[in-house]
């Protein structure tokens, strides 16, 4: 049975388009995304929806340009997820940088995904931080490390590998 990783974005307004297609991706992966855009109603409390939300999802993905790095509701989000990143001793917050800008502090030492020159590389180093999440294609993240270390893919078709992660050890 697939592990469905949750996820909440967080992102400058001014960087709409590229979370927008960021979100649209990894729920085309088979993860459980919140988008503000796909969230909110009219009335609907900013700071109550916004705050219930990280708590209930996985992990916080924090979109890094320099606006997102000089926007306060980002930096109020993003201290909600490191607080929860401690309080449940697991990585929780997974930086995306977008634009050369100033990685606040807190985020200098995490590695993050790079999607300044390359959006599908950085896209598939961010798919990497979901372990055990299957995806649509049926192999998981530490299957697909697997193949590359373990077999070779000439002339395999998609349900050989398949069959050879399936009779793999664990």
């Amino acid at each position: 049975m697939a592990l469905t990783s949750s996820v909440f974005i967080s992102y400058s307004s001014k960087d709409k388009n590229f979370a927008s297609r960021l979100a649209t991706d990894l729920k085309s992966k088979g993860l459980n995304v919140w988008f503000d855009q796909w969230e909110f109603k009219v009335g609907d409390s900013l700071i109550k929806k916004l705050g219930a939300a990280i708590k209930a999802h996985d992990y916080l993905i924090v979109v890094l340009s320099n606006s997102s790095v000089k926007s306060e509701w980002v930096m109020k989000e993003l201290s909600t997820g490191l607080v929860k990143e401690l309080k449940e001793r697991r990585v929780v917050v997974l930086p995306v940088v977008i634009e050369d800008c100033d990685i606040p502090t807190l985020l200098s030492d995490k590695v993050y995904a790079d999607f300044r020159r390359n959006y599908s590389s950085g896209l598939n180093r961010l798919i990497d931080a979901f372990p055990g999440q299957l995806f649509p294609s049926g192999i998981s993240v530490q299957g697909r490390k697997e193949l590359s270390t373990n077999i070779s893919l000439n002339n395999v078709t998609n349900t050989n590998v398949i069959d050879t992660i399936a009779k793999m050890p664990k």
